[in-house]
């Protein structure tokens, strides 16, 4: 497990608040990369946040509904990620940057997912924890990351396969 995850994790927050909702002994979906290790869930359509070890530190967002592109990218590393909750106030506009065709869209969307009170304080408390500010240019960032990334790499199981054929 990722030592800034960990952190993460110690600081006893209700992570349910921005969309990162912890479930033990959970098992991802026939889409979730091989070998993956499971950061949380959003709660919604079975999309969840992992990491694969053979890609290095990068956290993906697998949906299981986009038969097309199930896993995506969404930060180079736990601390990327996190300064992109700073910013957004909750993962899921991180989770469907792939699906916002501008920048107008990803913003739209934000501004009708602005953070309550609780959740702007838990955000408030990582920031400090962690020493960091919200993620400049979040949908730039994104879609950049997402750009640049191959997803052919990404190494799915048998089941999948078999799935989608």
């Amino acid at each position: 497990m990722d030592s800034a995850f960990q952190k993460l994790i110690s600081l006893g927050l209700d992570l349910e608040r921005v969309g990162l909702i912890q479930m033990e002994g959970s098992e991802g979906y026939y889409c979730t990369p091989k070998d993956a290790f499971i950061l949380g869930w959003a709660g919604i359509d079975g999309i969840h946040y992992c990491q694969v070890p053979s890609l290095g530190e990068t956290v993906f967002v697998v949906d299981p509904m986009d038969c097309d592109d199930p896993v995506h990218p969404i930060a180079r590393n736990i601390t990327d990620m996190l300064r992109l909750l700073l910013a957004c106030g909750d993962l899921a506009a991180p989770a469907q940057a792939h699906a916002f065709p501008t920048k107008q869209s990803f913003g739209e969307f934000l501004t009708k997912c602005r953070p309550g009170a609780e959740t702007r304080e838990a955000l408030d408390t990582i920031g400090r924890a962690f020493g960091i500010t919200p993620m400049p240019l979040p949908y730039k960032y994104l879609k950049e990351l997402q750009g640049s990334f191959d997803l052919s790499t990404v190494p799915y199981t048998d089941e999948y396969y078999e799935v989608v054929g």
